[in-house]
């Protein structure tokens, strides 16, 4: 079976990748809230067209029948003793929240290990509730006692260490992860709308992995599942129907091959 290598097609038949040969999953789906990408509109009509074009429009059955196929052909390929990792944040529809724990209803034959709140210092502003600042991050397992989990490779500095009380300056990270999102300055941003951050997704993949396995992610967008997988010594596979993501993603992988000589 190849891998590293992004396929320009949808994700719902992932006829490339054989079955249980897939140690994670790592993605985040659409948000699907009717947002023309790169489009600049002005009352409903695209007033001025910049960056690459992505419509999240799909009816909300489409949506659910699309992730509920793709999330099929996901578990297909993972292994026994790997993963799936779903970053998904609410939607809004008539001013009412709408958290995303329907997501669950997937993955009945699977058990949820933790759901990470992913917190971040910036975002979107409104007069009518308080700001959102988080997204969450459900952590799937296939087999409940046995899945790789590599606590020592993500252990944090533990800031009230006491040698008399505690055998290690590190600790293991709550279920609450600090990271901010990617803004304009950040040094791995690109034309990608919804980009999420290096060091979330290298989390993930560290403690979910071990170096020479497979990371897959069914939504490629810009390639940081790709970037990082590499970057840590890791293969990839991914999918992405709009080929100017594919082109940015093979960029950014070749610059970390130049870059770190892998």
């Amino acid at each position: 079976m190849r891998t590293d290598i992004i396929y320009n097609h949808s994700s719902e038949l992932m006829k490339e990748i054989e079955d249980k040969s897939v140690n994670l999953v790592v993605t985040s789906p659409p948000y699907n809230i009717d947002i023309q990408y790169g489009n600049k509109t002005v009352k409903g009509k695209i007033a001025e067209s910049k960056g690459v074009k992505y419509s999240d429009n799909l009816s909300e059955s489409d949506y659910r029948h699309m992730l509920e196929t793709v999330f099929s052909e996901c578990k297909r390929v993972v292994t026994d003793t790997g993963s799936i990792w779903i970053n998904i944040k609410n939607r809004c529809s008539d001013g009412v929240i709408l958290p995303p724990f329907w997501i669950q209803d997937y993955f009945e034959d699977m058990y949820l290990k933790n759901l990470i709140i992913w917190n971040f210092d910036w975002g979107g502003s409104t007069n009518k509730r308080f700001a959102p600042r988080y997204e969450f991050v459900f952590w799937f397992v296939k087999d409940k006692d046995r899945y790789t989990f590599n606590l020592d490779d993500v252990k944090v500095p533990a800031l009230n260490y006491r040698p008399d009380r505690y055998k290690s300056q590190m600790k293991n990270p709550t279920d609450v992860w600090r990271i901010s999102m990617v803004s304009g300055n950040f040094e791995e941003r690109t034309g990608h709308p919804a980009q999420y951050p290096e060091e979330l997704i290298e989390r993930i993949i560290l403690s979910g992995t071990n170096k020479g396995e497979i990371v897959l992610d069914p939504f490629m967008g810009s390639g940081t599942t790709a970037a990082v997988a590499k970057k840590l010594g890791r293969h990839y596979l991914g999918y992405e129907t709009v080929e100017e993501y594919c082109k940015i993603a093979e960029e950014r992988i070749a610059k970390i091959k130049e870059n770190h000589n892998v």
